[in-house]
């Protein structure tokens, strides 16, 4: 019985741990549109899990419910405010950016069914501006 969960669960890990990813060029700018050289950007996972005791009917006290995320990205901006992540196409990543002599940015990136890219800010007081520069490369 023990082989056959591991079979299972290894299954599992194969079939639904496998993500597609895309190169997205993201522009960090700031308020007079100059490009922010040297800023630091992360995409990382969303995870949604239950946060009480409680046990719901597919979700258990503090469980995660996707038990294999996508990986997250990082990089560095060049002297052109660039920086290109590797982004998974299934779900929305965080996304934040540290610059410095600016305060944080924090929102959303997404690649859309039709291959767009979008990104999302959260309500900050950060005047940079962040897009991205090109669609999708496969």
């Amino acid at each position: 019985m023990r082989t056959i969960g591991i079979i299972f669960l290894s299954l599992c890990a194969l079939l639904t741990g496998c993500s597609t990813y895309n190169t997205v060029t993201v522009s960090i700018s700031d308020d007079s549109g100059d490009p922010v050289q040297g800023a630091s950007v992360h995409a990382s996972p969303m995870y949604f899990y239950n946060p009480t005791p409680n046990n719901y009917i597919i979700v258990g006290p503090y469980d995660t419910v996707e038990p294999f995320p996508a990986k997250g990205a990082a990089g560095i901006t060049d002297e052109s405010g660039l920086v290109s992540l590797e982004i998974v196409t299934q779900s929305p990543l965080e996304l934040h950016v540290l610059a410095d002599g600016h305060l944080p940015w924090k929102g959303q990136i997404a690649i859309t069914k039709q291959g767009d890219v979008e990104i999302f800010f959260y309500p900050t007081q950060s005047k940079l501006q962040v897009s991205s520069v090109s669609e999708t490369q496969n």
